[in-house]
């Protein structure tokens, strides 16, 4: 179990009073996606000041706040109250106009060794494609004659080949489970 953060009198002080106000742009994150948007509630909560934002998109978060790297005990979503100060709310407000978000926790691999020696087999009849299947719990072994394995053996494909596409087929399949999740928890935010 996590420790519990120890938060000092000054900073609990601020998470009392509100440091925004409804309409103000903010630099938030949300299940650890970075984002802006604006302020549209502020109410009081037990554990402090809870800020409703909505996205550039238009999805609407409830947030808590970080300040000085300590964040109220709501953080699955919370505003950076520095950062938004440095960025600014005319560089913000450009940013939600745009509706620039910052990338992503997880990112999605893509193995180009993978995608050559792929093209370069002009037998694909016979194999799945991994990522078309990439919801499935295991991940998809490709079926060969022997004849495909002589070739694929003297077109350069080896052992580490196979770890890496096993390697990728994870990666991708961790990324589609922390999206499933966040578009889960996605799903009990209110929308308008």
């Amino acid at each position: 179990m996590a420790k519990k953060q120890k938060i000092s009198d000054k900073i609990q002080t601020k998470f009392d009073k509100p440091q925004f106000r409804i309409g103000d742009a903010v630099f938030f994150s949300w299940l650890g996606q970075k984002q802006y948007g604006h302020v549209i509630r502020i109410k009081k909560a037990t554990w402090g000041i809870q800020y409703s934002v909505q996205s550039a998109s238009g999805t609407k978060y409830p947030c808590g706040i970080q300040i000085q790297g300590q964040k109220t005990h709501y953080n699955t979503g919370y505003i950076y109250m520095e950062d938004t100060r440095t960025i600014g709310s005319e560089e913000l407000e450009r940013r939600i106009q745009i509706g620039i978000n910052e990338p992503r926790s997880t990112t999605v691999v893509r193995n180009p060794i993978r995608e050559t020696s792929e093209s370069r087999d002009n037998n694909t009849g016979s194999r799945t494609n991994d990522a078309k299947h990439s919801d499935t719990t295991t991940p998809n072994r490709t079926k060969r004659s022997s004849k495909s394995n002589a070739n694929a053996s003297s077109s350069g494909r080896n052992g580490t080949t196979s770890t890496k596409k096993r390697k990728d087929t994870a990666n991708t399949e961790l990324t589609d489970a922390i999206q499933k999740q966040r578009d889960f928890l996605n799903g009990f935010i209110n929308r308008d």
